[in-house]
């Protein structure tokens, strides 16, 4: 009894050191969590709002700065030597060292500490359901199963797996500590004398190079150009639908049009300035206006925030408006002499077949239906789908197939002259009684209608079958033209520019916080604070063709979705630049880069190299594979598809008076994207 007791006691007191151990346990990661956390949210904070232009542009002009430095000094060993530690020892460690990377090193701690405090509840499990199993065991007075003890082999293997573990967080501390300690003063060098290099650039250019940076990724930027040209290429598109003379209904529709008021077809269509809209087309998109003013409203600038679309929308719909005149003076004329088909006396007239069953209605577009046997073509167009036509109390033709709209023609009143024709009764005046003659035979009408109503369009059967012994239960009609339609219809059409991009713009960014800084940022990227406009500053391939920028050629086609004016035919979407040169231009590559491919057919040719440093991107700059593509271009001599070709190199000429650049760039790591080559040539 006494032993029974004692292991009770044994098993209830390691259940409670269990119980202490979890609580310490959780604690501990608790504590953990919330230091760890806490910094976090201190490197996650973003500061202040009006000083994220200054330090995106102050980490990017350094880096702009620099790069300028060695390209425009390609023979000063010495440079690039510096260059190549900077970029080999000294950025990488400065970049463990940063604010992104000392965030994500606490991000991934975080991680690593979640992953730890679900292993030790597991474990804590594994123990808790261990010492369940085990609170009565020692009534059912089994002994335990010996231990296996330890081999040799097992002994020496544990001892190395410990001694290796050892070593090697030695290492890792250690070898950390040195590069540490001998990249701080590196550092420290590497920015003084990128400073200097910096200020002396922008003193020997005379212009703020330094400053005017686009604070905003090359493929962002791209992407919010494809928007906004795309949305003048869908309004262009909708506008040339309106100058169809078969599609003009639609196009007006699109633009909120009621198409039931739109009865004629314009004889004329009358686009742009005219007496109507007394103003040219405008269309001044600059995409570096653009480019400049998302960097100035967003200050750090990502295709992916959620209302880029919804703004860029909004500045379009502010410029532009659609705006048109349906001017139609169309009427009918009345025909001299009319158009007929049948009619005349019953002695010598001519008459078309209906059936002898009649309709009339109230409420209806129409008075009354019939259904003709015989008809032609003139007349056949107006019948419904059930084959009858529909006229008016005054026996108008009604086009049953355009919402009964008047026709020109009519079904004639057998009393009385329709024109110059005879009708088939004529009126005894005397009797008040209306009659035909069969050759020396009068006849009487007899009566066709309804309680009292005569249907006066018809002959009636009884008198049609004396008018014509064969004719059984069947009347006569016959019908004339009276007027014709005389379309007199214009339709004005224009796009008015409420707004121009530079108005909308100041607008924008009047209307926001600390809007006197924005609109200075902006000025400054663009360059109307008096300096020439800097176009992002963050250039790094060479520009392929003999001048010193691409941007002193004159472009036959840009980026994005083509827009050569209003109401101008277009090719919609191209992804990259259409530049004016001279046939048989040297072209330089743009990198050190191997030839990937050639199309002797098309004239094509590819270049291609992976892991290209841009400098300007991030805070320390980004490799990124790089391809270029050119078109009308060949191979000079000596080159082929395979050959290396070191950066600035001549390497092809141009066969046609524009050569055509296109720069994908794997972005993201997964795969290639399309630049804007002017972000990225020189």
């Amino acid at each position: 009894m006494n032993k029974r007791r004692l292991q009770a006691y044994k098993q209830t007191k390691r259940e409670l050191r269990f119980e202490r151990k979890q609580l310490r346990t959780e604690s501990k990661f608790r504590t953990k969590e919330l230091r760890n956390q806490r910094k976090i949210a201190h490197l996650s904070d973003p500061g202040l709002l009006a000083l994220k232009p200054a330090t995106y542009t102050a980490g990017r002009m350094k880096a702009s700065a620099w790069q300028k430095a060695v390209n425009e000094d390609q023979d000063n060993d010495f440079l690039h030597a510096i260059d190549s530690a900077k970029r080999r020892v000294v950025e990488p460690a400065a970049q463990k060292v940063s604010k992104p990377q000392r965030l994500q090193k606490k991000e991934k701690q975080r991680d690593r500490l979640n992953d730890k405090k679900s292993k030790s509840n597991n474990r804590l499990s594994r123990q808790e359901s261990r010492l369940k199993e085990k609170h009565d065991s020692y009534k059912k007075r089994k002994k335990p199963k010996p231990k296996k003890k330890k081999g040799a082999k097992d002994t020496i293997s544990a001892a190395l797996k410990a001694a290796w573990k050892f070593v090697k967080n030695v290492y890792e501390s250690e070898v950390k500590k040195f590069f540490l300690c001998l990249a701080i003063p590196v550092i420290v060098i590497l920015l003084v004398f990128a400073i200097f290099t910096m200020i002396f650039s922008a003193t020997s250019s005379h212009s703020g190079f330094t400053l005017g940076t686009y604070a905003a990724q090359d493929y962002d930027l791209s992407e919010a150009e494809k928007y906004y040209t795309e949305l003048a290429y869908n309004l262009n598109q909708k506008i040339r639908k309106v100058g169809s003379s078969s599609d003009w209904k639609n196009g007006l529709a699109a633009f909120g049009a009621n198409t039931g008021d739109l009865s004629d077809t314009p004889d004329e269509w009358v686009w742009g300035r005219s007496s109507v809209y007394d103003f040219d087309p405008v269309y001044d998109f600059d995409t570096y206006k653009l480019w400049s003013f998302l960097c100035a409203y967003y200050y750090d600038f990502d295709a992916d925030n959620g209302d880029t679309e919804d703004l860029l929308e909004e500045i379009f719909n502010e410029e532009y408006e659609f705006v048109y005149w349906y001017d139609n003076q169309s009427r009918w004329e009345e025909l001299s002499p009319y158009n007929y088909w049948g009619g005349g006396n019953a002695s010598s007239g001519t008459y078309y077949r209906a059936e002898k069953d009649a309709y009339i209605y109230d409420g209806q577009p129409y008075r009354y239906r019939f259904k003709p046997i015989a008809i032609t073509s003139e007349l056949s167009q107006y019948e419904d789908d059930d084959g009858y036509l529909c006229i008016t109390d005054g026996y108008r033709v009604l086009d049953a197939q355009n919402d009964y709209k008047e026709t020109g023609f009519f079904i004639m009143d057998h009393r009385w002259y329709s024109g110059t024709s005879h009708p088939f009764y004529y009126i005894d005046n005397d009797t008040d009684t209306f009659f035909f003659m069969h050759g020396s035979e009068r006849h009487d009408r007899s009566f066709w209608g309804w309680d009292g109503t005569d249907a006066w369009f018809l002959v009636s059967p009884t008198d049609t079958h004396i008018w014509n012994s064969s004719l059984n239960d069947v009347c006569m009609y016959a019908y004339y033209e009276k007027y014709k339609w005389k379309t007199e219809c214009k339709l004005y059409y224009n796009v008015k520019q409420n707004k121009t991009f530079d108005e909308v713009i100041a607008d924008k960014l009047g209307s926001m916080s600390h809007s006197d800084e924005r609109l200075q940022y902006y000025s400054l990227l663009i360059g109307t604070d008096g300096s020439a406009s800097m176009y992002g500053n963050h250039q790094t391939l060479h520009n392929l063709l003999p001048g010193a920028t691409v941007r002193d050629y004159d472009l036959k086609r840009e980026f994005g979705y083509e827009m050569t004016g209003w109401n101008t035919d277009s090719d919609g979407l191209y992804q990259g630049i259409k530049v004016y040169c001279t046939n048989g231009d040297k072209l330089k590559a743009p990198f050190k880069c191997k030839i990937t491919d050639v199309n002797t057919d098309e004239n094509k040719i590819t270049v291609r190299k992976d892991d290209v440093e841009y400098w300007y991107d991030g805070t320390g700059g980004t490799e990124r594979d790089t391809e270029v593509t050119i078109a009308n271009a060949v191979l000079l001599s000596g080159f082929s598809e395979g050959d290396t070709v070191n950066d600035g190199q001549d390497f092809a000429k141009t066969t046609a008076g524009n050569v055509n650049f296109h720069i994908y760039i794997d972005t993201d790591g997964y795969g290639w994207d399309y630049i804007d080559p002017r972000l990225v040539l020189y």
